[in-house]
């Protein structure tokens, strides 16, 4: 696999930063006795995430050029390393906060200690769900104890449930927190059926139950038994003014195939929105990040990177994390040109293709053309290139779901219904799986050959 390695890392070198190339691609190692599968080692616990994030689709891509089919690739540390200490340059700083440990008080899940208020950073688009999560916890006035939490991936709706959840644990000791995903409650209910224990199940989500935080409640879409069990657990709650807390990326009138009797209890609250952050937002959370890391960045540094760092909070997070891994282990002082790099690296995931880019790259994909797309055609090959098609244009793209709808001559319902049936699919469909990761790849290569060009150049380092 060495000779094969050596091919890829060509390949790769020519489509990313020469910065980048040096500090994250060359120190990786190829473990001999791989079959089917090119296994390599990273220097370090940060170095493995870092290339998991943003360089293992460039690697899959490659070998794929080189070898003329997808292999499997895995990432690890050398044999013996528990972490970071594997590097001897590595600040442990860098290191994400762990999650604590289950307790009796936190049923179903854990919390992220580092998930609290005052941990939160507070904008013009958030400070609604902020306050109102707030209120909630602090047991203020409000409405039916419920809070419908909406937004994107990685704009803190689940740091400000966890909030509620941490704040909760820590001021009513003796309650019983409920903490999980509705797919997590979708899994426990459908092994309580099998192995005779419903009673226990109810018991536990009804008559234990203090605090229920549900995220991605999404998920139950479709799900007829679930979502009626779901209804009469949350009737219970309701009637002892129970606090709850739900978390999707849709609103509840935007899930498909959703009970109307689930529907309404989930609408029973207050339901609060939280859009993409600001410029100034984004300043503030990218200092709260370094300050949490002991690093002390400059207010133009961290302006540098707020200005092309837009999507969310854990872009900002990783952009905070570069800059201190490349500052330590290149023992280099926090610079412009360091935040440049980072930029560089960043380049990797970074949104700049366009609808009729993905359309064209999909259609392509499954030899469709646009019309055929666009069109009512209910055939197989069709309809899944259509779903693709709509899916990586919401992940690649800053377009609502209204504004998807009209680029694809869609109703809002069907295209929420598409998204959704495929987030589903994926996870029980291998194949379908493999397609989408495929078309990854696909797409990852066209942004590095359409290049990525910032709006203003460096002009001076600091």
């Amino acid at each position: 696999m060495q000779g094969i390695w050596e091919q890829v890392k060509t390949i790769i070198k020519e489509e990313i930063s020469p910065s980048g190339f040096q500090l994250w691609i060359e120190p990786l190692g190829v473990v001999p006795g791989g079959e089917g599968e090119l296994l390599l080692t990273c220097p370090n616990s940060f170095a493995l995430r870092w290339v998991q994030s943003h360089y293992l689709q460039f690697i899959r891509q490659a070998l794929s050029q080189v070898c003329g089919l997808g292999l499997p690739v895995q990432l690890s540390l050398p044999s013996g390393d528990l972490g970071a200490a594997g590097h001897p340059s590595y600040d442990a700083r860098v290191r994400q906060a762990e999650l604590p440990l289950p307790s009796e008080k936190r049923r179903g899940g854990s919390f992220n200690g580092s998930f609290t208020f005052e941990q939160f950073v507070v904008g013009a688009s958030n400070r609604l769900a902020f306050q109102a999560s707030k209120a909630l916890a602090r047991n203020d006035t409000f409405y039916n104890h419920i809070l419908f939490l909406t937004a994107g991936p990685g704009l803190g709706k689940s740091h400000l449930s966890q909030a509620v959840g941490n704040f909760l644990s820590q001021s009513a000791p003796n309650g019983q927190v409920h903490y999980l995903s509705a797919e997590n409650f979708a899994n426990e209910m459908v092994r309580a059926l099998r192995n005779g224990r419903m009673s226990q199940f109810k018991e536990r989500f009804r008559k234990d139950c203090e605090v229920l935080l549900l995220e991605e409640v999404q998920f139950l879409s479709g799900k007829e038994k679930i979502q009626a069990e779901m209804c009469y657990t949350l009737d219970t709650l309701m009637s002892r003014k129970t606090k709850l807390v739900f978390t999707s990326c849709y609103l509840p009138g935007e899930i498909s195939q959703l009970s109307q009797e689930l529907r309404s209890r989930l609408t029973a609250g207050v339901i609060t929105p939280i859009g993409p952050p600001d410029f100034p937002t984004r300043v503030k959370i990218l200092a709260k990040k370094a300050e949490n890391r002991g690093a002390q960045v400059s207010p133009k540094i961290l302006e540098y990177l707020a200005e092309y760092v837009t999507e969310d909070v854990r872009r900002l997070e990783s952009a905070i994390d570069g800059l201190m891994a490349r500052s330590t282990l290149l023992q280099q002082p926090f610079s412009l040109r360091l935040a440049d790099e980072v930029l560089q690296d960043l380049q990797a995931v970074e949104t700049r293709l366009s609808v009729p880019d993905i359309q064209k790259i999909v259609g392509d994909h499954y030899r469709v053309s646009l019309p055929e797309m666009l069109g009512r055609s209910r055939q197989k090959r069709l309809v899944q290139a259509r779903r693709l098609a709509l899916y990586f244009c919401r992940v690649y793209t800053q377009k609502t779901m209204v504004e998807l709808g009209k680029l694809f001559k869609r109703s809002h319902a069907s295209v929420v219904h598409a998204l959704q049936t495929l987030e589903r699919d994926r996870k029980t469909q291998p194949r379908l799986a493999q397609e989408v990761q495929l078309l990854e790849g696909k797409l990852a290569q066209a942004q590095v050959k359409g290049g990525w060009k910032r709006a203003s150049t460096l002009r001076t380092d600091a």
